[in-house]
C-alpha cells in the first residue's frame, strides 16, 4: 500500500518537473523575442543608412501630374529645304554642304579628286640630305610622307609630316627636301589648281 502511495507521488513531482521545466524554457524563448523585439523598435535613426529618391524617375502621373513634362512634337523629314515640302531654290544650296568639294579647309583640293596631283621636281639628289645621326645609328632606309599644299602656280604654300615621328632628324630632312624642290601644280579638268597632296620622301644610303 505504502509502495502505491509513494509510486504516486513519485509520479505526481515528475509531471510536475516537466510542467514546471517547459513553463521556464517558454518564458525564456518569450522574454528573448520581447527583448529583440524592443531593440528593433527602439533603434537609433543614426544606425540607418540615407535613401535618397529622384522624383524624375518617377511618371509624373505618380506625382499628381496629367503628363510627362515637356513633350516634343514629332516632326517627318520633308525632302527639301522648307517644312511645307517645296523644292528650294537653286541658288539657295549650297553644294559644299551637299555634298562637298573635295576641298580641305584651305580650299585646296584634295589630290585624289584631281586629274593629276601636283609633283616635285628635285634638281639634287635627296639622300645627301640622309640624316648624321641615323647613318650613326646603322639606319639605312626611310620613308617620309609629307602633306603639301601648291596653288596653281606650283608655289608650295604649306608643308607637314603626316607619316609620325620618325625621329633620328628624318622629319627635319624630309621637309628641306620639299621646300628646297620646285613644284608642277596639280590638275583637274585641264586646269591647274590649288591641291593638297602627300609626297613620299624615300631615303635610302647607297643609292
Amino acid at each position: 500500500m505504502e509502495t502505491r502511495s509513494f509510486s504516486k507521488t513519485v509520479e505526481k513531482v515528475f509531471k510536475i518537473s516537466i510542467l514546471a521545466s517547459l513553463l521556464l524554457h517558454g518564458i525564456s524563448v518569450g522574454g528573448f523575442y520581447i527583448s529583440q523585439m524592443q531593440n528593433s523598435a527602439t533603434m537609433d535613426s543614426a544606425d540607418l543608412s540615407p535613401v535618397e529618391i529622384d522624383l524624375d524617375d518617377f511618371p509624373p502621373e505618380l506625382l499628381g501630374g496629367a503628363e510627362s513634362p515637356a513633350p516634343v512634337e514629332k516632326q517627318d523629314w520633308v525632302e527639301g529645304s522648307k517644312k511645307d515640302g517645296e523644292d528650294p531654290n537653286n541658288d539657295d544650296l549650297d553644294p559644299n554642304k551637299v555634298s562637298g568639294d573635295g576641298k580641305d579647309k584651305d580650299g585646296f583640293l584634295y589630290s585624289y579628286n584631281g586629274d593629276r596631283p601636283p609633283t616635285p621636281i628635285l634638281d639634287f639628289d635627296p639622300n645627301s640630305y640622309f640624316p648624321d645621326a641615323a647613318k650613326n645609328s646603322g639606319i639605312t632606309e626611310k620613308t617620309v610622307v609629307v602633306l603639301v599644299q601648291v596653288d596653281e602656280s606650283g608655289t608650295l604654300r604649306s608643308a607637314k609630316v603626316v607619316s609620325g615621328n620618325p625621329g633620328y632628324g628624318f622629319d627635319s630632312a624630309a621637309l628641306k627636301i620639299i621646300h628646297l624642290a620646285r613644284f608642277s601644280p596639280g590638275y583637274s579638268q585641264g586646269k591647274p589648281t590649288s591641291m593638297s597632296h602627300r609626297v613620299p620622301i624615300h631615303f635610302r644610303l647607297g643609292d
